[in-house]
């Protein structure tokens, strides 16, 4: 449901002068008062004003797309046994780390119809995070994951098809973002879920993944604008010609979070060291660097600097 041009060209008259009447919209577009209702009330259908007044309904700068869940963790065994509750999943951790950068950010997931959903949306809320866009599912309760000393043991989720309707029943929030941050569980399936968009200008695709080497980069990767890759150390290079062979048009960066960083522009490779109080541990951090790079970049810092501003993030300055 993405904007026609002409309506792209009557919203940004409205967000500059939303008392304007209609009349007044005709005669500067050179076309009927009856077509501009007809282009009005496109827009208020499509959700991109919202009504009387030509109240703007803005698109986030960024949306992310992904799980959200309860976390229930079990260190030890017998009477040394802990067992901590938290909220996580993707959805959750990544707006908190995008808000918390000043970025304004809207969520996509599937919530139950619970206490538990009641309490992520309150949590994001804090966050000033737009959950508006939340799909709470009327039979299924909320996401729940088990880790038994660090290893995940069990869990209650979501289908793909669940997220899929959350995606549907948001497409224009998805297809007029500044930024998509697509869950790594989901990486594939969105790309297949925008495949028919072609003709759309798709927002830019955001996304990260730890390699398993020597695992290939799989070949949906290179439909997403910007993506990290968590490398092993001794991997670093072999994955650096990979890259280097395809990257052009999109921002790639490799790093294994304790001796350098690798970005891409134009094919060209650029190391950055990482001092000793900027290493950081890919299995935990890695969403940190994609964060802080979509801050960078969403705020007109040049990539260099971009970059910069993620080792901060990642590193937890």
């Amino acid at each position: 449901m993405r904007l026609t041009l002409r309506e792209r060209e009557i919203f940004e008259v409205l967000k500059k002068e939303p008392l304007i009447s209609q009349d007044e919209l005709a005669r500067r577009f050179g076309i009927t008062r009856s077509s501009i209702a007809v282009h009005i009330s496109n827009l208020m259908k499509k959700g991109v004003i919202l009504g009387k007044g030509y109240v703007i309904n803005e698109a986030a700068s960024a949306v992310v797309v992904g799980e959200s869940c309860i976390n229930i963790d079990v260190q030890g065994e017998d009477e040394n046994t802990v067992i901590n509750v938290d909220f996580g999943g993707f959805a959750v951790e990544f707006s908190r780390v995008l808000s918390n950068l000043g970025v304004n950010v809207k969520v996509i997931t599937v919530t139950g119809n619970d206490n538990i959903s009641d309490a992520i949306i309150s949590k994001l809320r804090e966050r000033e995070i737009d959950t508006s866009s939340i799909y709470r599912h009327a039979r299924k309760r909320s996401c729940r994951r088990i880790s038994i000393n660090n290893v995940s043991t069990y869990e209650e989720c979501y289908s793909w098809n669940d997220y899929q309707k959350a995606v549907s029943l948001s497409e224009w929030v998805v297809l007029n973002c500044e930024w998509l941050c697509v869950d790594p569980q989901f990486q594939e399936k969105m790309i297949k879920k925008l495949s028919g968009k072609e003709d759309e200008k798709l927002p830019y695709l955001s996304t990260y993944r730890i390699m398993q080497s020597p695992e290939d980069i799989p070949e949906y990767l290179w439909n997403y604008s910007t993506v990290v890759l968590g490398v092993k150390s001794d991997s670093l290079d072999w994955y650096a010609q990979k890259v280097r062979a395809l990257s052009e048009h999109q921002n790639w960066i490799l790093t294994d979070g304790s001796s350098r960083v690798i970005y891409f522009q134009d094919k060209k490779a650029t190391d950055v060291l990482l001092l000793p109080n900027q290493i950081f541990t890919i299995e935990n951090r890695l969403p940190f660097l994609l964060a802080g790079l979509i801050y960078g970049l969403s705020s007109g810092y040049p990539l260099r600097q971009a970059i910069r501003i993620s080792i901060g993030a990642a590193a937890g300055e």
